[in-house]
């Protein structure tokens, strides 16, 4: 029996469907009034993630429209979009199941040669944004001597310009 009631019906029930389909063994035993740590973690990083998939997307098809007007053009640079997430196969909404455990994947691989990969693929997506940084047009490399600040420093300076663009447009 599912208690939800801090939760919208409707949410209720859609997790309801997904958590039995998902961990059958929890079927009788989950409560959503009191979901275990694990689960909210679980399932917010779910939704900021495909949030970022999404919001990059949709940036991406509004700043450089000219790059998604052909077939060929728009499969290429799909390409590159997803090749900064794990899996790297499009913007699907729980493709596997929800980690118990911390991600090692992507962006936030805590292995700089793991996440060094994703992110020069997101440098080169920001890259041709109009006002773009010039240290985004080369991908950034790991000096090990240093600490690697110089990649620490292109990251920051990414991140800063996505976040002032997505602003500038989205509000």
């Amino acid at each position: 029996m599912w208690l939800c009631n801090p939760f919208p019906v409707w949410l209720c029930t859609t997790l309801s469907m997904w958590l039995c389909t998902t961990f059958p063994y929890l079927a009788d035993t989950l409560v959503l009034s009191d979901p275990p740590l694990w689960l909210i973690r679980s399932i917010l990083w779910e939704l900021y993630e495909l949030n970022f998939h999404y919001e990059l997307y949709a940036l991406d098809e509004v700043i450089v429209p000219h790059l998604w007007t052909t077939d060929e053009a728009r499969v290429a640079w799909q390409g590159l979009l997803y090749s900064i997430f794990p899996g790297g196969y499009g913007l699907l909404m729980w493709s596997e199941p929800l980690p118990q455990e911390p991600r090692e994947l992507g962006l936030c691989a805590s292995s700089m040669e793991i996440a060094l990969l994703y992110w020069n693929s997101f440098f080169e997506l920001l890259s041709v944004w109009p006002e773009a940084l010039p240290g985004l047009q080369h991908p950034a490399e790991l000096d090990g001597s240093s600490g690697n600040s110089a990649f620490f420093k292109q990251a920051m300076s990414a991140l800063l310009f996505y976040i002032q663009t997505a602003f500038d447009f989205l509000g």
